[in-house]
């Protein structure tokens, strides 16, 4: 089996953060509210700036939304911007959800060790 050229697989890498933080964008939006409240626009650039992933509103506000419909985040109308906070129920998710995903990672970096090897 041929290797794949090598531009490929610098985007595959590069785009690896990318399908991270797109899939567990409820984590990274928990994470970063447990910290301080932020509204969208500052959650977006906190993002694009931490990881270099550039989402629309259209990726984040659904998010939000359903956020709050399960309790986990609230909002509030500050300053002309709705600003959104995690919950004391989205700050124990957050915990229970994050020690799932470094186990789940843990988990793959074991698996790709033994199996990974030549």
């Amino acid at each position: 089996m041929g290797e794949l050229p090598l531009v490929k697989w610098e985007l595959f890498e590069e785009r690896i953060i990318a399908r991270h933080v797109k899939a567990f964008l409820d984590i990274v939006v928990l994470a970063m509210l447990n910290g301080k409240p932020m509204y969208g626009y500052k959650l977006i650039a906190t993002i694009h700036r931490e990881f270099g992933v550039l989402l629309s509103p259209g990726s984040l506000y659904p998010l939000l939304h359903s956020l709050e419909d399960n309790k986990l985040i609230e909002s509030r109308f500050q300053g002309g911007k709705i600003v959104y906070a995690v919950t004391t129920n989205g700050k124990k998710k957050f915990q229970n959800v994050f020690l799932a995903y470094k186990t789940a990672m843990r988990k793959m970096e074991n698996f790709t060790k033994v199996h990974g090897e030549t």
